[in-house]
């Protein structure tokens, strides 16, 4: 049986219950538990190398359903000293002994696109992997 099939049935059967209800002075509650769902992904893909300067990293696509909100963390390898993220033009210090930035800290749910780019006081000669993920706050169902 496909969903839609399946949503259709669910539907006029509560369509009808609802119904009855109504006739005999009833009433009828629904409820139901959402999965939690936090994503973060970057839509173009980043260079290998990064030049000095500001290198434009993509557009960041974050989703997450959690009502106590989320953090957006990426995880990248050690830069020097005044390198920094930018989050639609706001700039996000990164700790030069840190291998971890936090790039958004919210108390509330979201869906959200903005651009991400990163600037570099000197040229990383080597690749320069990085993993972006989004984390839930509270209660994960």
């Amino acid at each position: 049986m496909t969903r839609a099939l399946r949503l259709s049935m669910i539907l006029a059967a509560v369509l009808t219950a609802n119904t009855a209800a109504r006739a005999e002075g009833g009433s009828l509650s629904i409820s139901a538990r959402v999965k939690t769902v936090c994503t973060a992904e970057i839509t173009a893909a980043p260079s290998a190398i990064f030049e000095k300067g500001l290198n434009r990293v993509g557009e960041l696509i974050e989703l997450c359903n959690s009502v106590e909100g989320y953090r957006l963390v990426v995880r990248h390898s050690e830069m020097s000293q005044g390198a920094y993220w930018l989050l639609d033009g706001i700039p996000i210090d990164v700790e030069k002994s840190s291998d971890v930035t936090v790039l958004v800290d919210s108390t509330q749910p979201a869906y959200r696109r903005r651009r991400l780019a990163l600037y570099l006081p000197e040229a990383i000669s080597e690749q320069f992997p990085f993993v972006l993920y989004a984390e839930p706050k509270g209660m994960i169902f």
